[in-house]
């Protein structure tokens, strides 16, 4: 479609983008001077009965928002066997066309937190976006506030959440796969936190131009959809706080249980990590000089020198010398010593001792006494017999006044009664001595 056709009585001025569905038109309202968004559906898509329900259901889900941060829908109809819908038109750019090093992580995180007011306010009237990604949010100079205005479009699989009629194909993922939550993956029941977290991966994307996990096929980006932890943004991005992984690891759990409460929510956090001042780098510990030891130069060991071996010589022992012979002296018989005259002159000629004058003196040796160490007890030398002995001397002369006692006492009542005892027989010191002992058994006395 050209400038200057018109189509269901608005006047095409010029092409604002093209999808897979249709393309969307800058016209002017055939009745009301304003511009607005011509949305037409291609015309080799009307036929699709699912395509063609979707196409409707935007414009009537959509109608039923009223939000500053959502895209207002005006109309929709049929021309032609060909469906259209007229919304807001927004004289600005989307989100995906701001590279990220042009975008300064705070107003990607107002970028963040408009989107999630207008997302919990669908939420609240039961509507899913199910497509949130940074080429469905508007940006806009807004004309009274001279600010920016984010604007949130695009409800094209929007669905009510309690809706269950599934107007997609079993299997069919009509996400866009780089932000799609693994609830959308995997066909499972989706709530708000779905749409939480493909805000979370456009946020990735804002802050660091990627998104969270990238592969070369689809398969691999499901695969990280699935099982890969959310790698850390601060890295990608210098100066960008090390909390703001902990909040995207969050927005990102693979469980919707493990996700925040809400998009706002969210968006809060994301506005802390970023208020937190950065953490200063440790400051390098200062170098001290050090000592300048001089080393003694390290002198490699001498290699050994082989031993070769020697032959063996047996030498022979030197021939020993006769020892010449000293020729002795001749002495004559007249200078011969006379031994007995000559050595008896110096003995005295009598036997007498020497006397006590010329003795002499005998000094005995004195001796130091030897040294106590410290601490060392120094020995008494006991004095007297030893104790033992007394006792033992004590005690065998009272067994010898016992038995001398006890003999005398038995003597005495013997001699008293006139007759031995029966069965005592006396035996006289003699008959002892003489061995004449025939008592057998029976007790003696001996008589003194």
């Amino acid at each position: 479609m050209r400038s200057g056709d018109v189509f269901a009585g608005y006047v095409i001025e010029r092409e604002l983008g093209r999808g897979g569905m249709g393309s969307v038109y800058l016209a002017k309202h055939p009745r009301l001077p304003r511009l607005t968004a011509l949305k037409l559906l291609n015309q080799e898509m009307f036929s699709d009965d699912e395509i063609r329900a979707r196409f409707i259901r935007e414009a009537d889900l959509v109608a039923q928002l009223d939000h500053p941060n959502i895209v207002t829908v005006y109309d929709r109809g049929t021309e032609d066997e060909q469906l259209w819908i007229s919304m807001q038109y927004i004289d600005g750019v989307n989100a995906s066309a701001v590279p990220a090093t042009a975008l300064p992580p705070q107003r990607a995180a107002q970028i963040i937190g408009e989107t999630a007011k207008a997302l919990d306010y669908a939420h609240g009237r039961n509507v899913l976006h199910r497509d949130v990604k940074p080429a469905n949010i508007l940006l806009a100079r807004s004309s009274k506030t001279g600010g920016e205005r984010v604007y949130l479009t695009d409800f094209g699989i929007a669905r009510l959440r309690d809706d269950t009629g599934h107007l997609t194909q079993t299997g069919t993922v009509t996400a866009t796969l780089a932000y799609a939550s693994p609830e959308q993956l995997t066909g499972a029941t989706l709530d708000g936190r779905s749409d939480q977290y493909s805000l979370a991966c456009t946020l990735f994307q804002l802050l660091t131009g990627t998104v969270p996990f990238e592969g070369t096929s689809p398969a691999a980006v499901i695969r990280g959809h699935l099982q890969q932890p959310p790698p850390p943004v601060s890295p990608l991005r210098q100066g960008l706080p090390r909390a703001l992984d902990g909040v995207l690891a969050r927005a990102l759990a693979k469980r919707p249980a493990d996700r925040y409460r809400s998009c706002v929510e969210f968006a809060a956090a994301v506005e802390r990590a970023l208020s937190t001042p950065p953490v200063p780098p440790r400051p390098p510990t200062p170098v001290r000089p050090q000592p300048i030891v001089a080393q003694q130069p390290v002198v490699a060991p001498r290699p050994p020198t082989p031993v070769h071996p020697q032959p063996v010589i047996q030498q022979q022992p030197p021939a020993r010398q006769p020892t010449p012979a000293t020729p002795r002296p001749q002495v004559a018989p007249s200078q011969r010593p006379a031994y007995g005259p000559a050595y008896t002159n110096q003995i005295p000629a009598t036997n007498q001792m020497p006397s006590a004058n010329q003795m002499p003196s005998y000094q005995a040796p004195t001796y130091s006494p030897r040294p106590t160490p410290p601490g060392y007890p120094v020995p008494q030398r006991k004095s007297g017999a030893p104790i033992g002995w007394i006792v033992f001397g004590i005690v065998a002369v009272l067994i010898v006044l016992i038995i001398v006692v006890a003999v005398i006492v038995k003597a005495s009542k013997s001699k008293a009664d006139g007759q031995p005892a029966p069965g005592v027989v006396t035996l006289s010191f003699e008959s002892y001595l003489n061995h004449d002992n025939a008592l057998g058994d029976k007790p003696f006395r001996i008589t003194l």
